[in-house]
């Protein structure tokens, strides 16, 4: 069998005086051929497309999360390309969904000729066999295109191309893809409940800074002046300079991204145009940068502005995130961060690694074999999934209609995200010891970067530093000996010798 390869695209690169080779304008010499992986997202991108073709179950959530709900935000999806993975789990479901109809139709034509072979016919058993041969055949056909003909000929870590995920047949769809697309990155994000950093995984830990800023910096027993103006917002943009690519943490470690971000309750951005143009489409992905520095200058209970740095790892396999706001109030001045994690992704997940092309003799056996295993359970349930599929479809057209009418007459609706499709399929172990080290290093390198952003933004701004000192010696003293600890657990983290920091789960809505 032809199998498609991803062709190899050098990186353009020159070779400098010391003999080692530049790459898109960075010196990486050895490391060039250590570097792992292509694409920032691409093998979270390719296991979860496979996950899509050998867990139908989580195909259909895709399908359910990401083209069904019409209404609800989109959730931030970090680390994945989540058009490819939605593309995938259509395929996945159209091919179960041919099988379960011709299981159907032969199921069906079965009983018939039972009857034919109670009453009139005692040759009909004949019939009935070969029937049965056709279902088996029906059932390993899934199981090779599914398995072998695309986990393994299209998804295998060094054949995966983003660019082949075929686009579904119905034109709805298409558009709706096209529109995912277009809100992959964003700057506003509507959550459901107590779940404002949905999509970001399970909290690490929390940290603040309050500080009275309104004494300013005593200079050879002069009075103390009054600090130069500025607003919280003014903090976030120094925040953001400090991980920019130029000059910032982006500098030295690859694809970290930074942004400021409007949080917004879904229960409140019905009657906001500015949040909501269109109160019967999903809200936006994108607001006016003016929203997000008012929100930021004058917080409300219904929206806020973070800083988030997105910090990913292992191609989409981890990703950091840290989440930043300022609140600058009469003479005091709060700074709180929140680390959260997605960690890598489940093992069950993982297990196409394991996977090797066949020769094909040995694909049509496993096929014939698995199809024999499987006959039996998916003839018989067959009707029911085929009229499963079609009353899924229904319901959510059916479901879309009523909330539209109910919104329009003064329902209250909740737009909130839900999980993410990437936060699904998370697990709960590290499968490789590097990657629980980088995510040390991203929590301890990005706190370090904060610290000195704001002590530098203080000190411009003729602010006394004492306090913000001896406040940054306790953070810095704890968390030296920062731990990695089990992410199920409910104290996922070590701080210092002797104290510990309570883990929330985002499944129950702690921030």
């Amino acid at each position: 069998m032809d199998v498609p390869r991803r062709k190899f695209r050098p990186s353009r690169s020159t070779t400098n005086s010391n003999g080692t080779e530049s790459f898109d304008g960075r010196t990486t010499g050895i490391t060039a051929a250590l570097r792992y992986g292509e694409s920032p997202d691409r093998e979270a991108t390719r296991y979860l497309s496979a996950a899509t073709q050998i867990d139908i179950k989580y195909a259909e959530n895709v399908v359910d999360r990401m083209i069904n709900e019409r209404l609800r935000a989109f959730a931030p999806t970090f680390g994945v390309d989540v058009p490819i993975v939605v593309k995938w789990a259509l395929k996945a479901i159209r091919t179960r969904s041919v099988r379960n109809y011709f299981l159907t139709v032969t199921l069906m034509l079965q009983l018939s000729l039972i009857l034919f072979l109670i009453f009139w016919w005692r040759w009909a058993w004949t019939l009935i066999l070969m029937l049965l041969i056709i279902a088996w055949l029906i059932v390993s056909w899934d199981y090779r295109e599914r398995i072998h003909n695309v986990v393994i000929g299209r998804m295998l870590k060094d054949r995966f191309d983003p660019e082949e995920a075929p686009w579904p047949r119905r034109q709805a769809d298409c558009e709706r893809l096209l529109e995912i697309a277009k809100r992959r990155d964003g700057n506003l994000a509507v959550f459901s409940g107590h779940s404002a950093f949905i999509g970001s995984g399970r909290t690490l830990y929390r940290r603040r800074l309050l500080l009275n800023i309104g004494g300013g910096r005593t200079q050879n027993g002069d009075e103390a002046k009054k600090p130069d103006h500025f607003t919280s917002h003014d903090l976030h943009m120094a925040i953001v300079e400090a991980f920019d690519r130029e000059r910032g943490l982006a500098k030295s470690l690859d694809n970290i991204k930074v942004y400021e971000r409007l949080f917004v309750n879904g229960l409140h951005v019905q009657k906001n145009r500015r949040l909501l143009p269109d109160p019967l489409l999903s809200p936006p992905t994108s607001v006016d940068s003016g929203l997000i520095r008012a929100a930021a200058v004058h917080p409300s209970p219904e929206a806020r502005a973070y800083v988030c740095v997105e910090m990913p790892g292992w191609q989409g396999q981890l990703v950091v995130t840290l989440f930043i706001r300022a609140v600058y109030a009469g003479d005091s001045l709060l700074v709180e961060w929140t680390f959260r994690v997605l960690p890598p992704i489940r093992t069950e997940f993982l297990r196409i690694d394991k996977f090797y092309e066949l020769s094909r003799h040995r694909k049509m056996e496993a096929s014939l074999i698995s199809g024999l295993k499987q006959l039996m359970p998916a003839l018989l349930t067959s009707p029911a999934l085929t009229i499963r599929s079609w009353y899924r479809s229904y319901i959510s057209k059916r479901q879309q209609s009523r909330l539209t009418y109910k919104i329009k007459r003064g329902y209250v609706f909740d737009y909130g995200a839900r999980r993410s499709i990437r936060e699904d399929a998370s697990g709960s172990q590290r499968q490789h010891y590097f990657l629980a080290r980088d995510e040390t290093m991203y929590v301890l390198l990005a706190q370090q970067t904060l610290i000195q952003a704001v002590g530098n933004f203080l000190s411009k701004h003729g602010i006394d530093l004492s306090q913000f000192e001896d406040q940054v010696k306790v953070i810095i003293d704890q968390s030296i000996n920062y731990n990695i600890g089990d992410i199920t657990s409910s104290t996922g983290i070590v701080i210092g010798h002797s104290s510990s920091a309570s883990v929330s789960d985002s499944s129950k809505g702690s921030q």
